[in-house]
């Protein structure tokens, strides 16, 4: 009885982990996708599907773009697989770095800038993506970020440490 209740109980506990951080995922991937799909039509004249043979160019170059379906599909799949990864190490640190739980908003929104800071700082410029100015983009990119996509995966994981 009692191995049955543990075994119960730890495959409970992995499943509500695994749920959270699924919906952290889709919810920030989604929020971060909207932004970028408006800011990049209205800024810099891309249509959705463009907005994600942008990201796919990151791997395959920027020939992508105005490519095939397909490479709207492959970056659809690497901006979730990065969303995933953010949400992912969030989860994990958020244990283990106890300031996390003093404040949830702003926890979140710096850590929805470290995400804009490492991804244009860390990854961008070591992939096949053009180079592009800092200009007014860069800004809302930042903002989005920390609101859209830094502040979702705080909340949702905070409610489930504290559940």
């Amino acid at each position: 009885m009692t191995t049955a209740t543990i075994a119960t109980g730890t495959t409970g506990t992995k499943n509500l982990a695994v749920a959270t951080i699924t919906t952290a995922t889709i919810l920030s991937g989604a929020l971060d996708a909207t932004a970028g799909v408006i800011v990049y039509w209205i800024f810099k004249g891309l249509n959705p599907l463009q907005v994600l043979q942008y990201i796919a160019s990151g791997i395959f170059g920027p020939s992508v773009i105005n490519g095939s379906f397909l490479y709207v599909l492959i970056g659809l799949v690497l901006h979730f697989v990065i969303a995933f990864a953010f949400t992912f190490a969030y989860y994990l640190a958020f244990p283990l770095i106890k300031s996390f739980a003093k404040n949830t908003y702003v926890n979140g929104l710096i850590y929805g800038a470290f995400i804009w800071l490492f991804m244009n700082y860390l990854v961008l410029p070591y992939s096949n993506i053009p180079h592009s100015p800092k200009d007014v983009v860069s800004v809302l990119e930042l903002i989005w970020h920390s609101a859209l996509v830094g502040l979702p995966i705080a909340i949702i994981v905070e409610k489930h440490f504290k559940n």
